[in-house]
């Protein structure tokens, strides 16, 4: 028995377990089969003391099964969670002696659990599953002490309108349990919640099951198990697409017990995200519960913590975002911009868009995820922790980096509550009067300063995005020269390209030459064994990783002190050093 990760979004993963010769893909239901009860035909892996190549119960603590068994669960001692850990610590001791590839752990015996397993069950699941926040802590916590390369298993959940968040979790299988229990008591689950028979006057599925119109046990077992299916099918394809999360955050909404979840989770456990979430991912579809999702909450951190602003902009312009992205390409910022080059010294201009659930969004990161990759519904109202999230956001950037003046061409929805800087905006921001306002002003302000070229600009901008990307401005020398359009940059240092812009993820890619210099930084390398990579890094030959690494990070590999070649981490640098399978880095370039 084995497991490898093979797709990963968000916190959650598409693995691969192989049972007995067969493989299974997860997330995955272990589908109870009895002689009563049959598994569904298109069932792939199986509960059951009966079926072939099926993971089996082989006894309790009480009455073990001796003789020679498949693959099973071994017995274990359980006790109630709500027991005192002393009980726990016992019963993990003598589960952790009675383990084979399958482990029953408890989160209150961590010291317990043994690295040899395969696949670990939680203890206590449905018990924890009622308590939010206990349940969270619970899955974390064991997760954090199996690793990420071991399958999870939480027995007795599996309803349909769970799984997308036990995935988000980092569970792996679930099982059928529930769907039957449910079934006994005739009620529907759908992806949205559960419903008995009695209150379904139409039948909302038309699953084959429902167009027969039954609702007795089988008939409404059978639609449990299609929905079952069709939930894992819509999770695995958010998974595949990037968009994991916008799932999770639309079953919460219909759903107060998975928005608990999921806002514990983001508020309490923000680093054992973050360190799993990839670096760029596709499209957010904002909702109130995005507000602290960790690839959102990095940004803001990044730009707090990270980014250093360019030196020469000395007038700080805070503008509204815009509905099309990046913003530049907008048709209210292409006004915007009119009014900045009316200045002659757009240089000295730093533009700075005021937006959620970003925060703030320097200009020259318009393009980095997420700042381009985030849709929200304009109302003119914001939340109250949307504007808290904004004033502690604004405040903290500029205690880090100084201007001469502030400029506030914020509408009133927005400067209501950010009183800060010179108001230039009245009414809409791109009316002619506001125009006329801001483009008075910066002639005014900008005249103060020394004229700054747009080619130093450029390189000051690109400096920011850097400092940003590996929290280090000066990766390349000062005599570097920028060649190609916005978006489309490309820096070279004495005839030798080092990186470009890559539009889809606005941050840099790198060349080898380019990678020679981020390895003297010490940061984001990976040291592998003594090979030359021509395609991909697998994580067999990662001998160590810096633990700043993000999937979808710009990485170097190096051995003794040579570049190897550079890529995209495929995991995150912890997840290279503990896997012994799987890519750990795309190549682009290799030594030659």
């Amino acid at each position: 028995m084995r497991f490898e990760s093979i797709k990963r979004d968000c916190t959650a993963r598409i693995g691969k377990m192989e049972i007995n010769g067969k493989e299974i893909e997860t997330p995955g239901i272990l589908w109870y089969s009895s002689d009563r009860i049959e598994a569904p035909s298109s069932a792939s892996i199986f509960l059951s003391q009966k079926e072939k190549d099926a993971i089996s119960h082989s006894g309790t603590f009480f009455y073990p099964i001796s003789g020679e068994q498949r693959i099973s669960i071994p017995p274990s001692f359980v006790y109630p969670y709500s027991l005192p850990s002393e009980l726990h610590e016992e019963a993990a001791a003598w589960n952790e002696e009675h383990a084979g590839a399958i482990q029953v752990v408890s989160s209150k015996a961590l010291d317990k659990i043994s690295a040899d397993a395969n696949m670990y069950v939680l203890s206590n699941a449905r018990e924890l599953f009622s308590n939010p926040r206990n349940f969270v802590k619970a899955i974390t916590d064991v997760r954090k002490a199996i690793g990420y390369q071991k399958a999870l298993y939480a027995p007795g959940l599996g309803e349909p309108s769970h799984l997308a968040i036990l995935s988000y979790l980092t569970v792996d299988v679930f099982d059928s349990i529930s769907l039957i229990e449910k079934a006994r008591k005739r009620v529907f689950l759908f992806s949205y919640g559960a419903y008995h028979a009695d209150e379904l006057y139409e039948m909302p599925c038309s699953c084959p099951a429902c167009m027969k119109g039954g609702k007795s046990f089988s008939d409404v077992l059978e639609h449990n198990y299609y929905a079952a299916f069709s939930e894992l099918k819509t999770i695995r394809n958010a998974i595949r697409n990037g968009v994991f999360r916008n799932l999770v955050e639309l079953r919460a909404s219909s759903q107060p017990e998975i928005a608990s979840m999921l806002r514990i989770f983001d508020s309490t456990y923000y680093k054992f995200q973050e360190e799993r979430y990839p670096i760029a991912s596709k499209k957010i579809i904002s909702s109130p519960l995005s507000l602290k999702r960790p690839d959102v909450e990095r940004f803001r951190r990044r730009v707090i913590g990270r980014y250093i602003k360019p030196p020469s902009a000395k007038i700080l312009l805070l503008l509204p975002c815009s509905a099309k992205k990046p913003y530049s390409f907008s048709k209210s910022h292409s006004i915007f911009r009119r009014a900045i080059n009316s200045c002659k010294n757009p240089g000295v201009v730093h533009e700075v868009v005021v937006t959620s659930p970003l925060g703030i969004v320097p200009i020259e990161l318009e393009l980095t995820y997420p700042a381009a990759h985030y849709d929200i519904s304009v109302t003119g109202e914001w939340s109250l922790d949307e504007q808290e999230m904004v004033k502690k956001q604004l405040e903290s950037y500029l205690q880090k980096n100084e201007y001469d003046i502030i400029i506030n061409h914020l509408p009133d929805d927005i400067s209501g509550f950010l009183n800060v800087g010179e108001m230039t905006c009245e009414g809409h921001p791109t009316s002619n009067s506001s125009i006329e306002k801001l483009s008075t002003i910066l002639r005014k302000e900008a005249g103060k300063y020394d004229m700054v070229s747009k080619s130093s600009r450029i390189m000051e901008n690109i400096k920011s995005i850097l400092s940003y990307q590996f929290g280090n401005a000066e990766i390349f020398p000062e005599e570097c020269r920028i060649k190609g359009k916005y978006p489309n940059f490309k820096i070279f240092h004495k005839g030798k390209q080092l990186g470009m812009m890559v539009e889809s993820r606005g941050m840099f890619s790198l060349t080898i030459e380019g990678g020679k210099m981020l390895a003297k930084s010490n940061s984001y390398f990976v040291h592998i064994e003594d090979f030359v990579p021509h395609g991909s890094v697998f994580a067999v030959g990662v001998v160590d990783a810096d633990k700043k690494i993000r999937c979808g990070d710009e990485v170097v590999a190096i051995h003794d002190d040579e570049v190897r070649a550079v890529g995209v981490a495929e995991m995150n640098g912890e997840e290279m050093v503990e896997s012994v399978r799987g890519e750990a880095i795309k190549v682009r370039h290799y030594k030659k």
